[in-house]
């Protein structure tokens, strides 16, 4: 899933110790590592068992001395083992960034202990690039550290995608800046986020803020997570109150639309319209039965 990781090509010992040794070794030699501790660790992560005493001792070590707290330190190896046979002066260079971030010491560490591959990433000036790019459309580092959490391909991801689901999101959708640091919708592909959001339109259960409304005020619409965080089925059924079946004709029928109408971004919008005074049940009532007429063709 996450483009970043690069593959360490230096040499590397495995481990030759039998499990038992390498758990009793660690838990005492390692300072908050218990036995239990360990085997848990190592029956979720097997892969850890390649790595020897001295590298865990040297990894441990320099992450207790940037302040990793010793969970954090076993969520790390767990997500990403290659941790340990990494130079130290690499995750240095790796936690400098991070850090440079300003997201406050905290805030850093449950960070990369929820994205332990966020420590492949040792270009600051890649980071920095990227963390200025989110910080004007979304105004605070905690707001950016939350879209960070929410969705760490924001690192690696192109600024040409992030900003169309930007444009996308904000302005066509009117979506409130903190609502949207609250989901994973940059996690979701830009057609499947359209897709969702066009079909809400069409049953009337999706209309965009007024430009003058307050920023506090209120909306009917469906919260962006509900759009962009669900599966098909959890969408159709508990958001778009409709079938998996009906949500999926449509998707087939809007590919198909996508398509012929390629050249040109904005004709998706382009659709028979309902009448203004129909209600929301109404026009869901009106495309349930245009949907099953489609699909008796």
């Amino acid at each position: 899933m996450f483009g970043i990781i690069r593959r360490f090509n230096g040499t590397r010992t495995f481990c030759t110790q039998p499990l038992p040794q390498l758990i009793d070794s660690l838990a005492s030699t390692i300072g908050g590592l218990d036995k239990p501790t360990l085997e848990k660790l190592f029956a979720s992560s097997p892969q850890l068992t390649r790595y020897g005493p001295t590298q865990w001792q040297q990894t441990h070590q320099l992450m207790e001395q940037e302040g990793i707290e010793p969970a954090h330190f076993l969520s790390i190896v767990a997500g990403n083992p290659d941790v340990l046979a990494r130079p130290t002066g690499r995750l240095t260079a790796s936690m400098n960034c991070w850090r440079s971030c300003q997201f406050g010491d905290r805030q850093m560490q449950a960070l990369l202990a929820a994205h332990p591959q966020l420590l492949d990433l040792t270009d600051h000036n890649q980071l920095a690039q990227r963390m200025a790019f989110l910080y004007s459309h979304f105004e605070t580092r905690k707001n950016v550290w939350r879209l960070f959490m929410n969705c760490p391909n924001l690192v690696v991801d192109s600024s040409a995608s992030i900003q169309a689901k930007i444009d996308y999101i904000l302005v066509r959708m009117r979506i409130e800046v903190l609502e949207v640091v609250k989901s994973c919708a940059f996690a979701s592909d830009l057609d499947n986020i359209r897709c969702r959001h066009v079909f809400l339109e069409r049953l009337g259960l999706f209309k965009p803020r007024n430009l003058k409304a307050d920023p506090g005020e209120l909306s009917n619409n469906p919260k962006l997570h509900q759009i962009t965080d669900t599966s098909d089925k959890r969408f159709a059924v508990k958001v778009a109150f409709v079938t998996l079946e009906e949500f999926e004709t449509f998707q087939e029928l809007f590919e198909k639309e996508q398509c012929r109408t390629k050249d040109d971004d904005d004709e998706f919008y382009q659709y028979e319209e309902f009448d203004g005074d129909d209600s929301s049940e109404t026009r869901r009532l009106k495309y349930r039965k245009n949907s099953r007429k489609k699909n008796a063709m």
